[in-house]
């Protein structure tokens, strides 16, 4: 009977050992694979958020000593707090310019991508940075002479927005509208370039 005991007692120490080296051996082929897996910027990526968005655009600015209003519209897709899409805009409004031998009648567009990103877009109301890039036009009569060019424009944009219901935000903040290579008649690209105030109604489902 001691004899019995005392082989079960061998055999139960060793089946115990055996296992504790097996577990061993799985847990560093494990780390091995872990360690030998090539790191990428997908399998480090973790999507935890996508929504798409859309909705109208006003600014108000100036051109030139004349007060403008642009109205427009953009949309996109938020992935996580990034932002990405595409915008549109055109001067919808200037003050009256009584003296024609300064550019009156000018007519500005324009229009590109759109991307930006949210800071804690939980929170009611949070910070978002944004900024539009793209391509326009810009006419004008001065003396009786029609002008147009073609520019290029870059507006980064630093708002606060506002979570109203699950698909409704509002964007207020601040922009810098940066024309580039804008000559038309005696008007320079610095004539349409200036800070203004941004407002956006955004749709979707957040």
């Amino acid at each position: 009977m001691k004899h019995l005991l005392l082989f079960l007692l061998v055999v139960g120490i060793s089946l115990t050992t055996l296992a504790q080296k097996t577990i061993s051996i799985d847990d560093y082929e494990s780390k091995k694979d872990k360690d030998e897996e090539v790191q990428t910027i997908m399998n480090s990526f973790e999507l935890k958020r996508i929504r798409g968005f859309g909705g109208p655009t006003l600014s108000f600015s100036s051109i030139g000593d004349e007060f403008a209003l642009f109205t427009g519209g953009g949309g996109g897709l938020i992935i996580n707090s990034f932002f990405i899409g595409g915008y549109g805009e055109a001067l919808s409004a200037t003050s009256h310019q009584n003296d024609f031998t300064k550019m009156h009648d000018i007519e500005f567009g324009h229009g590109g991508f759109w991307f930006g990103y949210e800071f804690m877009h939980q929170k009611m109301i949070h910070p978002v940075f944004s900024v539009r890039s793209g391509w326009g036009r810009v006419k004008g009569v001065q003396n009786n002479v029609s002008y147009s060019d073609n520019v290029f424009v870059l507006k980064p944009t630093l708002a606060a927005e506002v979570n109203f219901t699950r698909f409704m935000k509002v964007n207020v903040g601040a922009e810098y509208r940066q024309v580039f290579n804008a000559g038309l008649g005696n008007m320079t690209s610095s004539d349409f370039s200036d800070v203004g105030v941004y407002v956006s109604f955004i749709f979707g489902w957040f």
